[in-house]
């Protein structure tokens, strides 16, 4: 997988929509959506959530497009990594305004992770049953995903920088971006928006004598 634990939009001067956790509180414009950074940071990828279109092209300051085919909420990886103090948002099928929730950008780390995967569908509505064996349906709810993904001492020394440095808003709760391409031929998704179970209080083991760690990951979706 591929997630972007260092957010450095929130470092921005975006919208505060762009910048909150939750998808619904959206950012509506007709005209392209300047962020300035208060230094060059290298960004290879782009995380997306909420987008009521399906073409998102972010330009950087040195000229360089990366057009973005979205789909559903998630991170979207770049071909390569650039360095850059200002990304704009556009798009070319613009009907009206147009409305994005949160945006997020800076570095995806590649982790591995193992074959075993362990997708769930949960549903928090709570129906009941009654004497007389009728199910009576829950009021409200929604439904939403889960995956476990385990990864054994792919962890490395940059990775670990990228947690250092995106820990500030980690533990507020702030949900991940993550690309799950390389999962996909085994899952029914490729993209997620989702926190992690214990982010709060993440924990990373090691048993060799590198600087490499393993951890299971525990992603429940969010919107």
């Amino acid at each position: 997988m591929k997630i972007l634990f260092n957010d450095i939009i929130q470092y921005s001067d975006a919208p505060k929509e762009l910048k909150s956790p939750a998808l619904s509180d959206t950012y509506e414009t007709d005209e392209p959506i300047i962020i300035n950074f208060d230094k060059p940071y290298p960004i290879n990828s782009i995380g997306i959530g909420n987008y009521n279109n399906n073409e998102l092209i972010a330009e950087f300051d040195n000229g360089i497009q990366f057009v973005i085919d979205y789909n559903k909420s998630g991170l979207y990886v770049m071909e390569k990594t650039i360095l850059t103090s200002r990304i704009k948002l556009l798009t070319k099928k613009i009907i009206g305004n147009f409305s994005i929730g949160r945006i997020a950008a800076g570095i995806a780390c590649n982790i591995p992770t193992s074959i075993t995967k362990e997708p769930s569908l949960i549903s928090t509505s709570a129906p009941r049953v009654t004497l007389s064996g009728q199910v009576i349906s829950g009021a409200g709810g929604y439904n939403y995903k889960t995956i476990s993904l385990d990864s054994r001492y792919k962890i490395t020394k940059e990775i670990m920088q990228e947690i250092e440095d995106g820990y500030k808003y980690i533990g507020m709760g702030y949900p991940f971006f993550i690309d799950l391409k390389d999962e996909s031929y085994k899952l029914l998704f490729d993209k997620l928006y989702a926190n992690e179970r214990n982010q709060r209080s993440m924990t990373f083991q090691s048993g060799i004598h590198k600087f490499l760690y393993s951890r299971r990951f525990e992603f429940e979706e969010r919107f």
